[in-house]
Parts: structure tokens; C-alpha cells; sequence
């Protein structure tokens, strides 16, 4: 009889070295990786967290209970983590999610399509006995008596439940707007629900969290001050106020200001006055900064702070800073990383050290501050210490392409040439990283030269997205070159590029942008230019996209437009809409208005849905509208239908 994940969990406790883990990973990453893939909508971010919530697996391993199966743990997990991610990028998904409703409209309403931006969280909702049920039939593609064994039930109860589990789950569907039947239901999930992970993946993950269970002796002062979360962490923490600490703080600040300091607060000379040179810790001092009412003086004081502070205080700075401000407090980051990078520059030996020790998967954010600082003080030994055999976590996939990244780019502001001649000895996983670091901080004073050496590189999907980083960067100096030059590349690069210099000359001049694109048509780009300019004259860039031809881009394009000057101007956006002649494009733009104004005005958009020429698009848009109308106010909702004799069900 196979071995139970519980059994391999506890053999790994055991044996962190040994085979268990592997398994393990083999057995769940394909529904972690495909979960996390399916919400978050990204490759990289999807590898991140699949990684994560292995690490999280272990270090919670004593306290799972045995009677909850693995499946339904690792699910919940990876959805927990995966929306933290996409609410840390909300602006950008808010736009993304205004052109997948609109897509999931034109599509038949039990399509996979539709499903996929739901069917997690919806799963979620289920109890923890009807998500196991679903997730051991439809993910794990097990059979009624297979999970039966794993629940210790017999065979017809088993089917009994998870039938039931997944009726539940089209009743949770259903009140998100997706009308589906338990029956497609069970003959989709299965197909699409998990799919194969990237090869490399397991043995990195693997790898990863052996390395992170071996490597508990880091130095005293690494392991006790430095933050834990870094770049890497996934999602933003809930957002809190500083006011309490702010109107704590500010009576001991007023006491320990002069009444010079208080008189003269928008001077610099307060910043300087405060903090003596090589000054001791004192909590007071840095909560009392933090407490100043005035940004610029803040970052001000935070700047002479980082300097002036003695060294051997330092530790002691960072855990005030870990304890007394918010994750997501920026200064609190900039002073973090001031501190470390001055703590690295004044003593190597010991950055060094904390380098060997570093758990890069959990705290890769604070380390990179100490690898860029000793990249710029020594970037042959940095470069020696990434490459080094017993350095084996550098050899991993992503966390090899952030390090010679990192070192790359200070060593190419001193020798660009050394830096690249570094880069092409790497391998493969981090030769990527270095030619990034390399080519873009080039790129940015001269983005030709940056462009030249970048088509000298290796063929393939590393190159390409250097070519698109490049005409990024030399958009915002001379697009008409940049764009010029995409034209040069070979079709599987040429879009890429194409796009990411349109979507930066689209943020400062998306009329010249726009006017670039009407004597260069190419409709796929209607998108990128209208979603920039929308957000600053959507009227100029709806009558700029109403005079396209029309295609699918273009209808697309002008429902995202009129989203835009909804949620900005709604009744400028009502009367334009109102004098376009009847057809598609009028269809189009009431689709993207009533998708903005169900948030704020569900009646108006309702009734606007119902203008809708298209019968298809008017029967989905009018239900989606509907419901999204009864879950904020059912009473007012069914009124409404009833006085206007309108059939939720048709």
C-alpha cells in the first residue's frame, strides 16, 4: 500500500535530507501550481508560490491534523496566497477584469474560459468536507472507492457526498453570475483543473526547502533583526493606519524638539540637530521621526538617521523597524535598506557571511540590499561568491537569475564591458539575470548601444524579454527610434517590444502615440494606447477609437475606454454613448459602461444593458448585471424585475 502524504510528512520531519519531500512535491504540485496559475494569471508568480507554500507545509507540519487530507490544506493555501497576490497588483487587475468580464459576455456561459476566474474561489467557499470531496474527485482524478480508502467511508457514500459537494459548488457559481450544470460541471474540471508544472520546478521547490530546513544557523544578527519578508511575499498586508502611533508619538516629539526646531520644522537644520554624529539608538528618536507630519522632512531625517547612526546600533534600528511600522510602509523599506547597505559597506566579512547563510526564498528583499552593496564595494569577489560550488542555492532557477541580476547591474555602472564579459560565463540560469542587469542599466543612458549587445545574445524567450525591457527604456527618451527598431527584430520579438514601447510613450504623450499608430494600423495595439490614455481624456481617446475599423481589438478597446470615463465622468460618458448610431460599436461601449456602473449605479446599468442590440450580449450582460445587482440589494433588485417584468432566468 502506497505511503499516506501525512506518513510522508512526518518521514521528512524526520529526514529532511531524504526522499520524502520529493514525493511530496510530486504528488501536490500539479494542484498548486495550476491553482495558483489559474488565479494569479502569471507564470513567475505562480512559481513563487508554489514554492511558498511548500515552505509552508513544513513549517506546519506538527500542526495538521491527520484527518484533513493534503489536498484540501494545499488548496486553500495556494488560493489564500494567490489572492494576496492579485490584490497587491489591484489597479492593474481592476482594468484586466473590466476585459475578461466583458470577454467571459461573448462566450457561452459554460465554457472553461468562464469558469477559470471563479471556480477556485468558489471552491473555497465550500466546508471543509465538501472542498476535499471535490478537490480528491476533480483535481486529484481519484475514484469514488479511492477516496473512500482516504476518508475511511464505503464506496456509495463516497459517491453520495461528492455529488452533493458539487452541486453546492454550481449553487456558488450561480450566485457569481455562471450558470453551468453539475454535470459539465464534472466533465470540465477534471480535464482542465490541473495541469502539468514546469519540469524544472519540483526539483527546484524541492531543493528550496531542504536548503531552507539545513540552514538554521545564520549569523545572530541576520537571524534575529533583519525583516523576514521581502520582495518575494506575496500580496500586500492589510492596510492599517499609523494615526494611533502618530498622535502617541507627537507630545515627545514636541518635548524633545528645541522651540528653534520647532520654529524652522521645514529646514534641514532640524534633521541635523536632532541626530548627533555616530549617534547611540534611542527608540524615541526613530519613532519620533516616523511621527513628523511632514513627508519631506521625514525622508529628510530618515536619510541623516541612516548615516549618523553608530553602527553597532544598527541591529537594533531594524527590529524597531520590524515591530513598530507597517510591512507596507515605504519609509520604513528605504530606511531598512539605507541601513543594511550601510551595514554591508562598513563590515564585508560579516555581509558576507550573512550572504552564505541567507534564506533567499523567505527574505530575498533585505539580502539584495546587502548583494548590491557589495557589489559596488567589490564586484569581482561578489561576482566569485555567486559562482562559487559550495554556493548551490545560487544555482537555483529564479533565485540564480535575481543574484547575478543584482550584481550585474552595480558592476555594469563601473565596467559595463567587465560586467558583460562576466554575464556570458554564467550559466544558463543565471546568464539570463546578468544580461538583464547588464543591458538594462546600459539601456537607460544609451538604449542603442543596449540594443546592439542584446542582439548579440542567444536566441530564445530570455532575449526577447530583454528586448522588450530595452524598448521600454528607450521609449521614454526617443520612441519614434525605439519603435523604429522593434520593426527590425524578428516576428516572435518584434510584439513584445512593440508593445512595451507603445505602453511607455502611451503614459506621457498617448496622443502622439496614438497618432504613431493611425499611419502605423495594427489593431492589436488599440489596447495598450487607449488603456493610457482613457485614464486622462477618455472622450478624446473614445472618438479616437470609434473612428477604427471595426474587429474584435477595437470593440474591446472602446468598452475598456468607456469603463474608464464611467468611473471618472458618468454622464458625459451616458451622452456620448447616446448619440452613436445603433450596431456593435454602441453595443460595445454600453457593455463597458455597464460593467463600471453596476459597482455604483446596478439600476442604471441594468437598464442600459437592456439597450443592447446584440441579443446574446444583451441576455448576458443584463444577467451578469442583475445578479451582481440582488447580491448587493435583493429587495430593490426583485422590485425592479417585477415592475419591469424582467426573467432572471432568460
Amino acid at each position: 500500500m502506497d505511503i499516506s502524504d501525512h506518513q510522508l510528512l512526518q518521514k521528512h520531519l524526520r529526514n529532511p535530507s531524504g526522499p520524502a519531500l520529493a514525493e511530496l512535491v510530486d504528488r501536490h504540485l500539479p494542484l498548486i501550481h495550476s491553482v495558483a496559475r489559474r488565479i494569479t494569471r502569471n507564470d513567475e508568480a505562480a512559481r513563487d508560490i508554489s514554492q511558498i507554500i511548500f515552505l509552508r507545509l513544513v513549517k506546519k507540519a506538527s500542526k495538521l491534523p491527520q484527518s484533513l487530507p493534503l489536498t484540501a490544506w494545499c488548496h486553500r493555501e495556494t488560493h489564500s496566497a494567490s489572492v494576496d497576490y492579485v490584490r497587491s497588483e489591484v489597479r492593474r487587475q481592476k482594468r484586466e477584469k473590466t476585459a475578461a468580464d466583458l470577454d467571459a459576455m461573448k462566450t457561452s456561459s459554460e465554457s472553461w474560459n468562464q469558469l477559470t476566474p471563479e471556480v477556485d474561489g468558489a471552491i473555497d467557499e465550500l466546508s471543509e468536507s465538501d472542498r476535499a470531496l471535490v478537490l480528491l474527485r476533480f483535481y486529484n482524478n481519484k475514484t469514488f472507492p479511492e477516496i473512500a480508502h482516504e476518508l475511511s467511508i464505503n464506496d456509495d457514500t463516497a459517491r453520495m457526498r461528492t455529488n452533493r459537494a458539487l452541486e453546492k459548488l454550481r449553487v456558488i457559481l450561480a450566485k457569481r453570475g455562471i450558470t453551468t450544470t453539475t454535470a459539465l460541471l464534472a466533465s470540465t474540471l477534471p480535464t482542465n483543473a490541473v495541469s502539468s508544472a514546469p519540469a524544472s520546478l519540483a526539483n527546484s521547490i524541492t531543493s528550496s526547502v531542504q536548503s531552507t530546513c539545513v540552514t538554521s544557523g545564520a549569523l545572530a544578527f541576520v537571524k534575529s533583526h533583519l525583516l523576514v519578508l521581502g520582495s518575494l511575499s506575496i500580496g500586500i498586508a492589510a492596510v492599517t493606519t499609523q494615526q494611533i502611533k502618530i498622535n502617541q508619538l507627537k507630545e515627545t516629539q514636541r518635548v524633545r524638539a528645541s522651540p528653534v526646531v520647532q520654529s524652522q520644522r521645514s529646514t534641514r537644520s532640524f534633521a541635523i540637530s536632532k541626530i548627533p554624529k555616530a549617534a547611540a539608538f534611542s527608540e524615541q528618536d526613530l519613532l519620533a521621526i516616523f511621527a513628523n507630519p511632514d513627508p519631506a522632512e521625514r525622508l529628510w531625517l530618515l536619510h541623516d538617521y541612516s548615516l549618523q547612526l553608530s553602527t553597532k546600533h544598527i541591529s537594533e534600528a531594524l527590529e524597531l523597524l520590524r515591530s513598530k511600522t507597517p510591512e507596507w510602509d515605504s519609509e520604513s523599506k528605504i530606511l531598512t535598506h539605507l541601513l543594511l547597505t550601510r551595514w554591508a559597506k562598513a563590515d564585508p566579512e560579516a555581509a558576507f557571511g550573512s550572504l552564505d547563510t541567507a534564506n533567499f526564498s523567505l527574505e530575498r528583499g533585505h539580502f539584495l540590499s546587502i548583494l548590491s552593496a557589495l557589489a559596488a564595494l567589490d564586484p569581482k569577489r561578489t561576482a566569485n561568491w555567486l559562482t562559487s560550488p559550495v554556493n548551490t542555492r545560487a544555482y537555483y532557477p529564479i533565485v540564480g537569475h535575481i543574484l547575478s541580476g543584482t550584481i550585474a547591474k552595480e558592476w555594469a555602472r563601473q565596467d559595463p564591458q567587465a560586467a558583460l564579459g562576466w554575464a556570458q560565463t554564467l550559466a544558463d540560469q543565471q546568464q539570463a539575470g546578468a544580461y538583464s542587469g547588464v543591458l538594462e542599466t546600459i539601456a537607460a543612458t544609451d538604449p542603442q548601444e543596449a540594443a546592439t549587445l542584446a542582439l548579440g545574445l542567444k536566441a530564445g524567450n530570455a532575449r526577447n524579454d530583454i528586448l522588450a525591457k530595452i524598448a521600454q527604456s528607450w521609449a521614454r527618451q526617443s520612441p519614434l527610434k525605439a519603435l523604429a527598431w522593434t520593426s527590425t527584430l524578428i516576428p516572435n520579438a518584434r510584439g513584445h517590444a512593440t508593445s512595451r514601447a507603445l505602453e511607455s510613450w502611451s503614459k506621457t504623450h498617448p496622443e502622439k502615440a496614438a497618432q504613431y499608430l493611425d499611419e502605423n494600423p495594427n489593431p492589436k495595439y488599440l489596447k495598450i494606447i487607449a488603456n493610457q490614455w482613457s485614464e486622462r481624456d477618455p472622450e478624446a481617446t473614445a472618438n479616437w477609437i470609434s473612428s477604427k475599423t471595426e474587429s474584435p481589438q477595437r470593440n474591446s478597446a472602446l468598452a475598456d475606454t468607456l469603463w474608464h470615463w464611467t468611473t471618472q465622468t458618468p454622464k458625459a460618458a451616458t451622452a456620448w454613448i447616446e448619440a452613436l448610431p445603433a450596431g456593435n460599436s454602441r453595443d460595445q461601449a454600453i457593455a463597458g459602461l455597464a460593467v463600471a456602473a453596476v459597482e455604483f449605479d446596478p439600476r442604471s446599468a441594468l437598464e442600459w444593458s437592456l439597450k443592447i442590440t446584440t441579443p446574446s450580449l444583451r441576455n448576458d450582460l443584463s444577467q451578469h448585471t442583475f445578479k451582481a445587482w440582488s447580491r448587493s440589494d435583493p429587495k430593490i433588485a426583485q422590485q425592479w424585475a417585477s415592475e419591469y417584468q424582467f426573467s432572471p432566468d432568460n
